[in-house]
């Protein structure tokens, strides 16, 4: 990963600035060498506006393929000859797939020429490409970036900032996503039921009761149709809080519910230690056939455990087996620590040998990484 010092930093820098980070070929209409499928456009011949077409549908697929050097070079040919016949909505979306493809191919420097170039095609504040420069960057967790390039947009649109919240989130920043909230707030940006799951999620985590409670406030002042993510994301906020009584009149009040919402309420209710609500809630959820994560199983199992009824506790992990989920390292703690307590030695060697299984998988995983 780049070091900050050289990254590029859109503030504040002049266009001769900006320009030395744009590869002299988009700048002088230089030929790589190009592809074969790309050969045609080395005849010299008038390009008509379906080789055009033909270019830009390259680019998308080579992005899409993650073959940026062809996509880069594609890139280069439809700035060469398509600048007479390009529209600037043309221009517009081989621009946004191949920053989306530096993104997700973790290409740091390709997409820092493509900024600068966006900067000095006066690109910078379009809002279809702020939202794909926050991406961009946040990808590679350089948040102070993303945040300029959105200070410097002022756009009202809450996409660009959903995503920098995300990240935020993502990377356990729960400070920076609360403030970078209220400052979308503070600029008049309207947060969506994009913005929501990821602000409760915050304050879930940080365990800001006050504050949880504002958004949620903001959320029913928001005359916004009923959203099943924010909802869930209530619903978990409020059991982190350990205020089960409010999550719990939340869940009932929802008129559809899914795995989240049920593993959400089981959750606040294991955290809170009210193992027989837990147990109930568990069994209405499989009644009604909706999948179980493996979180739920291990935090039912470990609830049997816990109030000592440890065949039950063996019997989950039976169930597991039988809906075909791989017992992980803390399924495979909680049988074995039932069979001790129960003395059942057989299954507990059983259990034993299945605890190599997940290590050696692990160990597998580790190394193709």
């Amino acid at each position: 990963m780049p070091s900050s010092s050289s990254r590029f930093i859109p503030r504040g820098l002049s266009l001769s600035q900006i320009q030395r980070f744009i590869p002299k070929s988009w700048k002088r209409g230089h030929q790589f060498e190009k592809p074969s499928a790309l050969s045609i456009f080395e005849t010299g011949s008038a390009v008509d506006d379906s080789m055009i077409d033909s270019l830009l549908i390259s680019i998308k697929n080579y992005a899409s393929e993650g073959n940026l050097s062809k996509a880069f070079k594609a890139f280069s040919l439809l700035k060469l000859h398509g600048s007479s016949a390009t529209s600037c909505d043309l221009i517009l979306h081989p621009i946004s797939s191949l920053l989306l493809s530096c993104a997700n191919h973790k290409s740091f420097q390709q997409g820092e020429q493509l900024h600068a170039h966006i900067v000095r095609l006066g690109f910078e504040r379009h809002p279809n490409l702020v939202s794909k420069l926050v991406t961009f960057y946040s990808s590679f967790n350089f948040h102070v970036d993303a945040h300029i390039v959105i200070e410097n947009s002022n756009i009202l649109h809450p996409l660009p900032w959903n995503v920098l919240i995300s990240s935020y989130v993502k990377n356990e920043l729960l400070d920076e996503a609360l403030s970078t909230y209220k400052q979308m707030v503070n600029k008049g940006v309207r947060p969506d039921c994009f913005t929501y799951p990821s602000v409760l999620k915050a304050c879930g985590e940080k365990l800001d009761i006050g504050f949880g409670r504002e958004v949620h406030k903001s959320i029913n002042a928001s005359c916004q149709d009923w959203n099943l993510f924010v909802h869930n994301s209530l619903v978990s906020m409020y059991g982190r809080f350990g205020l089960v009584d409010v999550a719990r009149h939340l869940f009932d009040k929802m008129p559809t519910r899914d795995e989240i919402s049920w593993n959400a309420m089981i959750s606040g209710y294991a955290s809170k230690g009210m193992w027989t609500e837990a147990f109930e809630l568990f069994g209405s959820m499989r009644m009604e056939g909706l999948g179980v994560d493996i979180l739920t199983w291990n935090t039912i199992a470990g609830g049997c455990l816990r109030t000592g009824n440890f065949k039950g506790a063996l019997e989950l992990l039976s169930q597991m087996r039988i809906c075909g989920i791989l017992l992980d390292s803390v399924a495979l703690i909680i049988g074995l620590s039932a069979c001790s307590h129960i003395g059942v030695i057989k299954l507990g060697k059983e259990i034993h040998g299945s605890a190599f299984v997940v290590v050696g998988m692990a160990m597998i995983m580790l190394n193709m990484h």
